[in-house]
């Protein structure tokens, strides 16, 4: 194929201030279209992953992994097609998966990037989703920091995102356990309890902390939101309790940051509640992919993206949407799509 000589992209135009993330945040740009040297590809990108840990990567403040700088192409994983190659790594029409950025192509060593062959009765979107980082967090946020055992109680917030429905579904498939499914709004309550969820909480519906407190004491609290509802959540949790430190969406794109009040139930409850990345379980990748794509296989894990489309016009929208909670399940940027779906489970 003719490749373009400019590169279209998206950079940091701003940081943005406490609070969403406004026009002025990021800017399009285009530089020239590099030539791959030794070793090196060039990737067309398909698909790019909309997480919200992307509004913390644009505050200048020390973190696992260093902010965007101001001019620079914003940071995004994604999918993509090696469309030029100089490795032997890779060949033309290769599916490969890694930090491509909101640009339309990426240039770079093929060293850095993953094949991904997507397997029988999976899609390409999945490797972002559910065999991607959205998975591999809940696995192991689950398991290894959750530590959860059979016949306990089980709290998700965020239980419809990308991370949270996938958690969700994990301890609803563990042997004996209850799970109390948190959510946004009355079409995610529903999509939940279609999944098998009898306990779901909207937490924007008056009433709710009443309702939060007679669904009972947790043993793992799979927290994705932080702020006072993290406060709430260790009003009621049992002795010996796991608080798995995943996200705090509620504290991103907020101006006026809650400050949590019980961690003192930690101690009394002897407690224990930990942060995690995912990045560093990357060793053991395969083992949740086959555990997830098992569940998946068994009917016992469904899954959902939202797809917004237009390229690069759709990146700054679709991480807002985020935000706003319309999402459920997986959010993603298409390159190919014109328009924007979000299919039900």
């Amino acid at each position: 194929m003719s490749l373009p000589t400019m590169n279209k992209c998206v950079v940091l135009a701003k940081r943005p201030e406490r609070g969403p993330i406004t026009p002025a945040t990021f800017k399009k740009d285009a530089a020239a279209l590099k030539k791959p040297g030794d070793g090196e590809v060039v990737v067309k990108v398909e698909l790019l992953s909309i997480d919200a840990a992307m509004r913390m990567w644009l505050v200048d403040t020390r973190s696992y992994i260093p902010p965007v700088k101001i001019g620079e192409v914003m940071r995004a994983a994604g999918l993509g097609r090696v469309v030029e190659t100089r490795s032997d790594r890779y060949k033309v029409g290769d599916l490969v998966h890694g930090v491509l950025g909101w640009q339309e192509y990426w240039v770079g060593p093929a060293r850095v990037l993953e094949p991904r062959p997507t397997p029988d009765g999976m899609e390409d979107i999945d490797h972002l989703g559910l065999l991607g980082v959205s998975g591999m967090t809940a696995y192991f946020g689950i398991f290894d920091i959750g530590r959860l055992k059979d016949g306990e109680t089980v709290c998700i917030s965020g239980a419809a995102g990308s991370v949270g429905l996938i958690a969700t579904q994990i301890a609803l498939a563990h042997k004996r356990c209850k799970v109390i499914a948190i959510v946004g709004s009355q079409d995610k309550v529903e999509q939940l309890k279609a999944l098998g969820c009898e306990i779901v909480l909207n937490y924007k519906q008056e009433g709710f902390a009443g309702r939060m407190r007679a669904a009972g004491s947790i043993d793992v609290y799979f927290d994705n939101v932080g702020g006072e509802l993290l406060d709430l959540v260790l009003a009621q949790i049992n002795p010996y309790a796991r608080v798995v430190m995943c996200g705090a969406i509620s504290q991103y794109n907020t101006a006026k940051p809650y400050g949590v009040r019980l961690t003192p139930q930690l101690i009394s409850m002897k407690a224990r509640m930990e942060g995690f990345i995912a990045f560093d379980y990357e060793k053991r990748y395969p083992e949740a992919r086959a555990y997830l794509a098992d569940l998946a296989r068994k009917g016992q894990l469904k899954y959902s993206y939202y797809v917004v489309g237009g390229g690069l016009d759709g990146c700054a929208k679709a991480l807002q949407d985020m935000f706003d909670g319309k999402n459920i399940g997986k959010t993603v940027v298409s390159f190919q799509d014109e328009g924007d779906r979000n299919p039900k489970l």
